[in-house]
């Protein structure tokens, strides 16, 4: 009998030496809980329930191993847990930006649809103006001064597209007529006065029509150069003017140094400016976007990895709310080296990203 307890103190001490019973919670599987507790794990559970359940199986599995003492095992699934629970975050949020561009996108019909509704009301308001202008005209056609000041309202809009500066020979003889008309009034020849108003407001139109394309693609042009003075100005403010390049129609931003040599994973210093490109994005709403990936000379896998670069910055915009049918990405390996080489600090300059918005 005491031999066999002996036997048995001596079992016991051995299973306590060899550690029997769970260890310390992993630190990775202690992380991966807080995750899955947090105030934004329900809602991401219901927005993206598939990748939300690998994350829960995951967490599972890294529970299972910690109970059986498989601590190697329980801190690779939990960080297996942590990554599918970062798809899931990024799906649900891709999700609610796609429902908001729905909502957007329903709400842009509608008011476009009460646009074409009060563009249709003005039509038929100025067809009954001219109706009643006609019906005036050929009902009092004594009536010189009526003529006079119609021709004169049509004067005014032809001054207003810069006739007498790009139609200067049309817009010269309607005025003298308009003068001829205002002398034969003055000498009592009412038909004569009245005539001679007709024909300068009809040389009016004519002048009008004639230099309203070129006035409309003139204003057209200066809310381009507007607009892109504004983005090349708000570029600048975002990652200096040195980083900023132009040309008439696209704004370049260049994200030097946003990459570790061969890697693809944009570094924590360049977000806030990648996050501040996508609400300049927002705002040019019919601008599209071209982001362009390059790496340093030495880089191996030159083109894989500038390529990874472009996609890592186009799902970064996607996850601010810019719709991935805007953007188009190419990587550009080494070629086009912007910063040169020879200068050892220009190396991580050259593993960037260039994104170029072109105004519409």
């Amino acid at each position: 009998m005491k031999r066999i307890m002996t036997m048995m103190f001596l079992s016991f001490v051995a299973a306590t030496a060899m550690g029997c019973g769970p260890q310390e919670k992993p630190a990775e599987l202690v992380q991966l809980e807080q995750l899955r507790n947090s105030d934004e794990s329900a809602a991401i559970n219901v927005a993206a329930p598939e990748a939300y359940k690998a994350c829960t199986d995951l967490t599972e599995k890294a529970i299972d191993a910690w109970q059986d003492g498989e601590q190697a095992q329980a801190r690779t699934y939990a960080a297996l847990g942590q990554r599918q629970y970062a798809t899931a975050q990024a799906q649900a949020k891709m999700r609610d930006a796609q429902s908001r561009q729905q909502k957007a996108e329903a709400e842009i019909q509608d008011l476009t649809l009460k646009m074409d509704t009060l563009k249709a009301k003005q039509t038929g308001l100025e067809k009954s103006i001219d109706l009643m202008k006609a019906n005036i005209a050929n009902s009092d056609l004594a009536n010189v001064e009526n003529r006079i000041q119609m021709a004169m309202t049509e004067r005014e809009k032809a001054v207003g597209v810069e006739a007498p500066l790009t139609q200067k020979a049309a817009f010269d003889a309607a005025e003298a007529k308009l003068k001829t008309a205002g002398e034969l009034s003055a000498r009592g020849q009412r038909d004569q006065a009245g005539a001679a108003a007709e024909e300068a407001r009809m040389l009016f139109i004519q002048a009008y029509d004639a230099a309203k394309p070129a006035y409309d693609q003139k204003q057209a042009s200066a809310q381009s150069a507007e607009r892109q003075k504004a983005l090349f100005s708000e570029a600048q403010s975002i990652v200096g003017p040195d980083y900023v390049v132009t040309d008439m129609k696209s704004v370049v931003i260049i994200l030097a140094s946003a990459f570790e040599k061969g890697k693809s994973d944009i570094l924590p210093v360049k977000l806030d400016a990648l996050r501040r490109v996508a609400e300049l994005a927002k705002k040019y709403p019919d601008a599209a976007i071209a982001i362009e990936g390059y790496t340093q000379r030495s880089t191996k896998n030159d083109f894989e990895v500038s390529q990874r670069r472009c996609d890592a910055t186009r799902d970064y915009l996607i996850s601010q709310g810019i719709d991935y049918k805007r953007m188009m990405t190419t990587g550009k390996g080494k070629e086009n080296l912007r910063y040169d080489e020879k200068q050892k600090a220009n190396r991580a300059k050259n593993d960037r990203v260039e994104i170029s918005i072109t105004l519409q």
